[in-house]
């Protein structure tokens, strides 16, 4: 079995990607470009991850060396305070779509409601991360899996998705119980697996910013459908001393 995971980054690819190693005994790539992989000497088991546009070389690519894709969708403010957050703990989310639409060094060590935040969110950079999953979303043959749905319904939703694939013979609550979020917590030193939170941006936007995401972001919620349903009473400082 040949598996490829692509998706947004933060948007729950490298926990997908451990369960179904765990469940199908595969070999584990997680990659940032179509080139880093000799995709010809690849074991006949095993999952991949990368973080790329539905380009017609990456799609010819596991077309011809017999990948099943998946792609994982969450939240898209979600995934931007996530991305936030794990900016300060790894360098190398530079090297997420190589590169394009700059970086997140302007948001290092800033929070939510700060201009440079503010600025990197609805700018280049996000719109090109927050655009993988939708490319891949309604592609022909593609499974699709929502990060709320394996946070607060894992055992039904990790059913739906083998069930896709093949019979489990795994435990569910074996494979779920190996990677939890809170064993999972311990284990990455970048904080990798962070709060795990779906819904977490409404404590930390207020509706003023969460709009004007919306507003830039708006195809991406369309088509994942996704709404924009802000606290409308949180004020900045209150956002602030969430975060």
């Amino acid at each position: 079995m040949r598996l490829a995971i692509v998706s947004t980054p933060r948007s729950g690819n490298t926990w997908l990607r451990y369960i179904l190693a765990k469940r199908y005994s595969l070999e584990q790539y997680a990659i940032h470009r179509p080139n880093d992989l000799d995709w010809g000497i690849l074991p006949e088991n095993c999952v991949v991850q990368i973080h790329w546009h539905k380009s017609m070389e990456l799609s010819t690519i596991l077309e011809s060396h017999g990948f099943r894709v998946l792609t994982i969708a969450r939240h898209p403010f979600d995934v931007l305070i996530s991305i936030l957050h794990f900016s300060m703990f790894e360098p190398q989310t530079a090297y997420w779509l190589d590169g394009e639409g700059g970086g997140e060094s302007s948001i290092f060590n800033k929070s939510p409601t700060c201009p440079e935040f503010y600025l990197y969110a609805t700018g280049p950079r996000a719109k090109a991360l927050l655009s993988v999953t939708p490319e891949w979303w309604n592609a022909e043959n593609v499974l699709r899996i929502r990060y709320e749905d394996l946070v607060f319904q894992p055992s039904e939703t990790i059913k739906t998705l083998f069930q896709s694939l093949r019979t489990p013979e795994v435990a569910f609550s074996e494979i779920l119980e190996s990677f939890s979020l809170d064993k999972l917590r311990t284990s990455a030193p970048n904080q990798h697996f962070w709060k795990g939170c779906p819904g977490l941006w409404k404590s930390l936007l207020p509706p003023k910013i969460a709009y004007a995401f919306a507003e830039v972001h708006s195809e991406v919620l369309s088509t994942l459908d996704y709404k924009c349903d802000p606290k409308v009473d949180l004020v900045n400082t209150i956002a602030e001393a969430a975060w």
